[in-house]
């Protein structure tokens, strides 16, 4: 039996008064019908808030499955992220002001890939639609914490760690995506179960 999973979500940055992750983790975190184990956590939109989840990994905390959801303004679907690269690219700055247009996250490897498998969607999530592979989490504070997450669990055999881009509900209704990021959910608790 895996620890179970993790789904993490983002609080309000730049001019934007709601952040759709911490509204679908807010619903997780309130929701009592899962038949495994599901903790949440909303993160700082800032360097700690980038480190949280990779501390935790990297002080030996046992997680299954890290599912790490964020907001993209651009999205126009629910964007499951293949990388996530060792660069800073901030267009606009992050709730502590600071704002990197270049640089690398950490020493080491450009780019990380999930361990979810390639296959995820066609075998798992089979007849959701508005979902996709995506190869670029961008140069914010999600790809800088998806690619801290993934660095800390690299050398482990759990957690899997994926990240989500969100749309605005404007494109797709939060009861929507909450249905879907419970699939997810779902779907990675069977792979856990399977390993």
């Amino acid at each position: 039996m895996h620890e179970g999973i993790l789904v993490t979500g983002f609080e309000p940055f730049s001019n934007f008064k709601r952040n759709i992750s911490q509204q679908v983790v807010h619903l997780i975190s309130t929701a009592t019908i899962f038949d495994f184990n599901i903790s949440t956590s909303i993160l700082a939109v800032d360097e700690t808030g980038s480190k949280e989840i990779s501390d935790r990994i990297e002080c030996g905390e046992k997680i299954g499955a890290v599912l790490h959801l964020g907001f993209s303004e651009n999205a126009n679907q629910i964007l499951l992220e293949r990388y996530a690269r060792n660069h800073f690219q901030m267009k606009i700055a992050d709730n502590s002001g600071r704002r990197l247009s270049s640089g690398k996250v950490s020493p080491g490897k450009s780019i990380l890939e999930t361990k979810v498998p390639r296959n995820f969607i066609e075998n798992h999530l089979e007849g959701i639609s508005k979902i996709r592979w995506n190869e670029d989490a961008g140069g914010f504070v999600c790809n800088e914490t998806y690619f801290r997450s993934l660095l800390a669990s690299s050398e482990r055999r759990l957690p899997i760690v994926l990240f989500i881009h969100l749309p605005s509900e404007k494109i797709l209704p939060l009861e929507e995506q909450y249905s879907i990021i419970i699939s997810i959910c779902e779907s990675l608790n069977r792979i856990l179960e399977s390993n």
